[in-house]
């Protein structure tokens, strides 16, 4: 694969072992690109979105409701989910981020040995942080924990605890914008995530409140539409909102 803009733009193409472009090697297949992005995506905690490299076809289809003209006329699918994969990056992060992967010989881009028998759970995960909606995000995650052993995913929250605090996330960093007023240096990432969930865990210890119940009860909330939802993890702008109708 080889960066071909500043934009966040990735484009996989057939590379000898010295990272020359080779037409005469086997070009990608829809199937590996998608799964490449999906790796990307889990690595970077961040969305992806697979375009072709020529121009799309304008939809098969008419808009429905009222004309528009302040809207471009040629707006795609396609931009459409590249607007959403930039509001779904920018809810997590206030900055671009930089690739994990070293030049040459990094052990996290061998992704079929990485995520070999995980194809299926890595393709739902990077679904879902494609999302928007930070209770739907959640909701998905949740299905993530869930899928290794088909169950309520209690057991396996339990289980993993008592390893969060040791465990290697590795380091994904930030780039911050290039401006005087926002000279600041990189923010490691996963530093920053694991230091809040530890921080939370600790207080509901604290509370004497199991933990793992604790995240079952906001996903039963979620998925059953439970009045008493238990919000207040998603921090005061969850906790005070209030559900308007845009109809």
């Amino acid at each position: 694969m080889r960066e071909v803009s500043e934009l966040g733009l990735l484009v996989p193409l057939p590379l000898t072992a010295e990272g020359f472009y080779d037409a005469s090697l086997t070009v990608p297949s829809l199937e590996d690109v998608l799964f490449m992005a999906d790796c990307i995506a889990f690595d970077h905690d961040s969305p992806t979105v697979v375009a072709p490299l020529q121009e799309p076809a304008a939809a098969p289809y008419e808009p429905i409701g009222h004309d528009r003209p302040w809207l471009p006329a040629n707006h795609t699918y396609r931009d459409i989910l590249a607007s959403v994969a930039e509001q779904a990056h920018e809810i997590r992060y206030t900055d671009m981020l930089r690739l994990r992967y070293s030049t040459s010989g990094d052990p996290l881009t061998r992704f079929s040995h990485r995520f070999a028998g995980r194809v299926e759970p890595l393709a739902l995960y990077a679904m879902v942080i494609r999302h928007v909606d930070l209770l739907a995000e959640y909701m998905g995650l949740f299905r993530v924990l869930e899928a290794p052993r088909g169950s309520n995913g209690l057991d396996f929250i339990t289980g993993h605890l008592d390893s969060l605090e040791g465990y290697d996330f590795g380091r994904l960093v930030t780039v911050p914008a290039f401006l005087p007023e926002q000279a600041e240096e990189p923010v490691e990432v996963f530093s920053v995530l694991k230091e809040r969930a530890l921080g939370r865990m600790e207080a509901l210890v604290t509370a004497g409140i199991d933990t793992a119940r604790h995240l079952y009860a906001i996903r039963n909330g979620l998925a059953q539409g439970k009045k008493d939802l238990i919000l207040n993890d998603f921090g005061i702008a969850v906790d005070t909102w209030r559900p308007t109708c845009l109809c």
